[in-house]
This record gives C-alpha cells, structure tokens and sequence, in this order.
C-alpha cells in the first residue's frame, strides 16, 4: 500500500500545484503519525520535505524520485535493478513533458534516468542499518537535482557507450575482487559522467589510479595481514573508497565539461595524482619497519593514520609523477604543467596524513572524507596557483 501512495501522489504532481502536493502530503504524515511508525513513517516525512521544496524547485525532479520508491521492493540484482530504476525514470519525465506540453531531448531523459537509477542501485547494494528507502529517496532527488545544473551536451549514442564502458570495466573488476558490488555501481557512476562531461582520456587517468592503486593495495597482502593493517575484503574497493577518492576528480571534470576551461582539467590531473599518490604512499608505506608520525616525527607503529616513511614518501611522488606522465601522453596537460601538478597534488599528500593524524585519529572524519579533502584541496591549490 504505501509504495502505491507515493506512486500516487508522484502522478499526481504532474498535474497539480506543488503547494497543494505539499499540503496532500503533509496531511497524510499527520493521518500517518497517529497510527504507524518505523520506516514507512521516516520516508513519508522524508517525502512531505522534498514535497515542500518543489514549492521552489522544478518539481518533476522531486515527484520522479518519489516515483521509483514505488519499484523499490522490485529488485532482484544490480543489473536488473538499474534497468528498472531507468525504465521508471523514462516513464516519468515523459509523461511529465507529454502531460505538460514541455519538450525534453530522450537523450537527457535518458541520461538522468540513468543516473538516478545508478544512485538508488547504489543505496541498494550498501549494507547499511540506515532505512534504505528513505536514503533512496534522498539520493535519487539529489542525484536529479545536480545533472539539472550540469547538463551534458552528449548523444544517445555516447550516453551508451559511457555507460558500456564503464559498467563492463567495473564488473571486471568485481569479477577479479577488486571492488565489491557497491564498487561496481559507484565505479559505473564515476565513470559514466567522467566520460560524457569530457572523454574517453580522462576516463582512462582515473581508470590508472583504480588498476594502480589495486596492485599496490596487494603488495605484500600477506604482511600487511599479520600486522594487522590489511585493507578487509582482500582490498577490494567499496563505494566509500571509490567516491572519497572519486568524488573531487568528478567535480573538476564536469566544471571542465561545462566551461571548457582547461585549469579544471589540470585541476581534475592534481587531484587523481594526490588519490594514487596517497595510496601508493599508503599500502607501501605500510609495510615500512620506521614509520613517523607527521605532526611530530615520533616514530609509530605501521598503518597508523598520518604515518610516513621513506619508502612510503618515494612512493607518493612516484604516483604523482605516473598520473601526470598519463596525462601528458594523452594530450591533456602540456609538460609546462608538470611542477605544478606534481607539487601541488604531493601537498595534498601530505594534507591527507596531517588530517589523518589529526582528525581522523580523534574520529571526526573517516578516510574516505580525509581522502576527499585532500583530493579536493590539491586540485584547488593547483588551480588558483595556475591562476596566481
């Protein structure tokens, strides 16, 4: 019953004003406070919120994601679950612009239809004790809300072929166990807007940092396993790993996409390089016998957080150094860029272990978040040096 009520009032919204959507779905939290409780609840009040802001927003973004909650109990497998998700994406923003006389190119239909059936897959495959539904929710509107900013100018035909691509790449890499289900969705995501926000070159950058960073994550596995600081799972990525490695490349790709300006791409190269600079420094770090920590040069033991070592510090400008050498094969940076790129994202390195030692060591961040930040300040460092 309640998967067919948001069904409902999504339909509803295509002809109605959101005000009186909001108003509908306010009364029903109200029906609903009195006698039920639980997740159903938390998704409703959920609902009732994005509801109110489709008061303010392009209101078929909010009713499409409330829309596939209704095909939520529809999932089989990850495969299956994204052609489901697609599919109800289509049916809705067409059936918008057919009710509301709006015409929408079927390539960016497609598009986001996609990409917000790639986010609720992904909320599907993460074990979390969160309500899934209403993480869903939340994700897909987001999802919806960000690629009606950044629109890609690409064809149906690219929009497949990114897709192919990265999805086959990601599920060999589930195949070989170095990224688990919720790798393959995240990885599919990344790699899909990576390449029709710009091309195949850039795809191929980050798809180094993955390969790279998976083979360094092996070396010396057993050791690493004794000492206690292995990577779990065998070191295969999750979707944690692949977004806060991922998630600043992404943003400096797109803006490049959009603009056109080439400092985003140099910015994109910067923080690519600190993610498998970091990583190199990291799992070969690790298995270092001196390890310092970085905000006092105390000596520590292997794998704690804002730990390094020669080795380890050898490591990371190497990673730099591969990342750029890449994009300079590829034609996407010049070779004028090369101290800037390699300096800034050996910074960010650095920025990562100092975040490490410090607030990560106190748990207020966690390492994809410290990976994140760190990634993000190196491609912003690089751009406004190249600006200054």
């Amino acid at each position: 019953m309640f998967p067919a009520l948001m069904a409902i009032v999504a339909l509803l919204g295509i002809y109605l004003d959101p005000r009186l959507i909001f108003a509908i779905m306010f009364v029903f939290t109200l029906s609903y406070a009195t006698r039920f409780s639980g997740e159903h609840f938390k998704v409703l009040i959920t609902a009732t919120v994005l509801s109110a802001l489709a008061c303010f927003m392009q209101k078929e973004i909010i009713y499409a994601s409330i829309f596939l909650i209704f095909f939520y109990d529809f999932k089989k497998n990850p495969l299956l679950d994204i052609a489901v998700y697609t599919s109800a994406g289509i049916l809705y923003f067409s059936l918008f612009g057919l009710l509301n006389n709006v015409y929408t190119a079927p390539e960016y239909i497609i598009f986001v239809s996609l990409a917000g059936a790639l986010s609720a897959t992904l909320v599907e495959t993460v074990k979390t004790t969160a309500d899934k539904r209403m993480t869903m929710l939340i994700g897909v509107a987001t999802t919806f809300a960000i690629f009606k900013i950044y629109i890609p100018s690409a064809s149906l035909s690219s929009l497949a072929f990114a897709f192919a691509i990265s999805f086959i790449l990601s599920l060999l890499a589930l195949k070989a166990k170095i990224a688990d289900e919720s790798g393959l969705i995240s990885a599919t995501i990344v790699g899909t807007i990576t390449i029709l926000f710009t091309d195949i070159r850039f795809f191929t950058v980050l798809l180094l940092f993955y390969l790279v960073g998976s083979i360094t994550t092996k070396y010396k596995y057993s050791l690493k396993i004794d000492l206690g600081i292995a990577e779990p799972s065998g070191g295969a990525r999750g979707f944690s790993n692949v977004f806060g490695n991922s998630l600043a490349p992404l943003f400096f790709a797109m803006n490049f996409g959009v603009t056109n300006d080439p400092l985003f791409a140099i910015a994109f190269i910067a923080s690519v390089a600190t993610a498998l600079g970091d990583t190199m420094a990291s799992e070969i770090g690790k298995t270092a016998k001196n390890v310092y920590l970085i905000t006092n040069f105390k000596k520590v033991r292997p794998g704690t957080s804002g730990g390094i070592s020669i080795i380890g510090e050898i490591s990371a400008l190497v990673g730099c150094i591969i990342v750029f050498l890449l994009s300079f094969v590829l034609g996407i940076v010049g070779s004028q860029y090369a101290i800037p790129i390699i300096l800034t994202s050996f910074i960010g390195i650095h920025i990562d272990s100092l975040l490490g030692a410090t607030l990560e060591e106190k748990s207020y961040l966690n390492n994809s978040a410290v990976n994140f930040l760190a990634t993000l300040f190196s491609g912003m460092l690089c751009y406004f040096f190249l600006i200054l």
